[in-house]
């Protein structure tokens, strides 16, 4: 053989390596593109799984009594001046027989004090009448039938100024559990609806 015929093997060989190359580095790439897409789209499953659990984490507990449901409500506002938050309660007074177990809490920064109340009690249609009502913590918590017999909860601030406040209610005796939508914040400076 020639030293042309040579360098002509060679450079063919080399060619066929490089088109080796250049097919295995396609099939890397391709290898590569592929794995990272299954990785995106497992990070992506489970960040949509983590947010799931998150949001449904609302009701503490299996459903029975001792279940805690959080958050349930809130309310915020930045007006000035002194008023009483009504929280009023799905239980009607001439409809309904259910316990209830809600707490209130926030932060009333006009006034620079913790808002922390707890009432129970019991909406007792068969005798028509709110029945074992207690209540306890801070901003004078009472409970009350209103007008429309509805069960209420309310405290009494002296500024609403960046008022923040939460619900979060316990599943008792023949209660229930309650969810969002549930109870609603009325602030007023009447002292029963």
């Amino acid at each position: 053989m020639s030293l042309e015929q040579d360098i002509a093997n060679v450079v063919s060989a080399a060619e066929q390596l490089t088109g080796i190359v250049d097919t295995k580095i396609e099939d890397i790439n391709s290898t590569v593109n592929s794995k990272v897409s299954e990785m995106n789209s497992t990070i992506s499953q489970q960040v949509t799984r983590v947010d799931n659990a998150l949001e449904s984490k609302q009701v503490l507990g299996d459903g029975t009594r001792g279940t805690k449901s959080v958050a349930i409500a809130g309310f915020f506002t930045t007006e000035g001046g002194a008023t009483n938050m009504h929280l009023k309660l799905p239980f009607k007074i001439d409809t309904h027989n259910c316990m209830f177990h809600l707490n209130i809490y926030g932060y009333e920064y006009g006034s620079n004090k913790i808002v922390d109340a707890t009432f129970t009690g019991y909406c007792y249609a068969s005798n028509n009448r709110l029945y074992q009502s207690r209540t306890s913590g801070s901003h004078e918590p009472i409970v009350y039938v209103g007008t429309d017999q509805h069960i209420y909860l309310r405290i009494t601030l002296e500024s609403q100024y960046y008022l923040t406040l939460s619900v979060d209610s316990t599943y008792v005796g023949n209660g229930r559990v309650l969810k969002p939508g549930d109870v609603h914040f009325i602030s007023s400076t009447e002292a029963q609806l």
